[in-house]
């Protein structure tokens, strides 16, 4: 089964998941923040659609639009320091209400959608890794 290069990619990917994911939770449950990774890939989720109703790269205006996300996330959590979820929680159902209205706009692009939205790991490449 490691005979195959897809496996050992897929392999390698999912090592690194399993060491920076524990990092990475541990991090944000200290600063409350759980629902990040969530709100995050919501929005990205926005910014694939985004990305693909103005013909654009889906994969940098999804990337784009999770730095843009996170940022207005902090501004919001700056804020309101008292509420540090409610901004979270508003920005994962906006980003997912923009999906699912650009995805909807985009009726001929739904089956790419749904790669993006459940991909598989030995689909990964040997530039995502690196």
């Amino acid at each position: 089964m490691l005979g195959y290069e897809f496996m050992q990619r897929a392999f390698w990917a999912g090592g690194l998941i399993g060491v920076i994911g524990p990092v990475l939770g541990v991090f944000l449950m200290l600063r409350r923040q759980v629902l990040m990774a969530d709100t995050l890939s919501h929005v990205s989720l926005a910014g694939v659609a985004l990305g693909s109703f103005l013909k654009l790269n889906p994969a940098l205006s999804g990337f784009a639009m999770a730095i843009v996300g996170a940022l207005v996330i902090e501004q919001l959590r700056r804020a309101y320091r008292t509420y540090t979820e409610v901004p979270v929680a508003i920005i994962m159902t906006s980003g997912l209400a923009l999906s699912v209205v650009l995805m909807s706009l985009n009726q001929n692009l739904s089956k790419s959608f749904s790669s993006y939205l459940f991909g598989s790991i030995v689909a990964v490449s040997d530039t995502q890794l690196r």
